[in-house]
């Protein structure tokens, strides 16, 4: 029988050691929630995905090292899935909440939102919150929008629907009086499929931001949020939002922390 040397026995065994670390070094393919139907943010047109935020992640993808699946669902999913681990990351207009922040984590803020209030385009009467007493208010259930409705008093009714452009439909068709939701998503139905048809009217009603959205204690969140400030600094950032919104950014959300 045959011994092995010392020194041949530890190159085995770091040979080993390195196919180990090399098998474990290989890189995950991220899954990561999308909106497909949240224009200009993230939706899905012709099979093809497109929006502000599908080329930011992929501008994050591109600068953290990461590879990634787009996963297409409804919001309402799409947080559950994130908080079960079915998915790694959500971004698609997801509001950073307090409350969220017990299951889910969250990146620095990359968008400043907040609620506005549709009416159809020839309503005179209705030009502020205070204006949707005994009114029939429309939102997409499961969002900002519902809570915010939800704590308001003397609305006669509030209609909560899957997708919102079911909401905006309602509007148009005079079967609501108002839908309340996120700024970019109603400024950009409005100049679009509901132009001469509803109009935004009054100030933002709520102050938010949007964030991508992690399994609790996830590995990614700090280099998705160092790879948000570094698209910052070099103008990337910059550059999608100016595409998606035909403004400048003032700043990184997060950078104003």
């Amino acid at each position: 029988m045959k011994y092995w040397c010392p020194r041949a026995l530890l190159i085995f065994k770091l040979l080993i050691l390195v196919i180990l670390l090399a098998s474990c070094g290989t890189k995950k393919t991220l899954q990561v929630g999308i909106e497909n139907n949240l224009k200009p943010l993230s939706y899905v047109e012709n099979e093809e995905k497109k929006g502000f935020e599908i080329e930011l992640w992929d501008a994050i993808a591109k600068e953290a090292g990461f590879k990634y699946e787009l996963k297409p669902m409804g919001m309402g999913e799409m947080v559950k899935a994130v908080e079960s681990g079915k998915i790694d990351a959500g971004i698609a207009g997801i509001t950073l909440k307090s409350n969220r922040m017990k299951k889910i984590d969250f990146t620095t803020p990359y968008y400043d939102t907040g609620l506005v209030l549709v009416t159809a385009a020839d309503n005179q009467n209705i030009q502020s919150a205070k204006d949707l007493e005994k009114k029939v208010v429309a939102t997409r259930i499961g969002t900002t929008g519902y809570d915010f409705l939800s704590k308001q008093k003397g609305i006669k009714e509030v209609q909560a629907y899957p997708d919102i452009s079911q909401a905006y439909q309602a509007l148009m068709d005079k079967k609501v009086d108002a839908v309340i939701f996120d700024e970019p998503n109603a400024k950009y139905f409005v100049q679009h499929s509901g132009k001469g048809k509803i109009k935004m009217v009054g100030k933002t009603l709520t102050n938010e931001q949007y964030a991508i959205a992690l399994t609790k204690r996830s590995r990614y969140t700090g280099r998705i949020s160092n790879a948000l400030r570094t698209l910052s600094k070099n103008g990337t950032y910059e550059r999608i939002y100016m595409k998606w919104f035909n403004e400048k950014p003032k700043s990184l959300p997060g950078d104003k922390e």
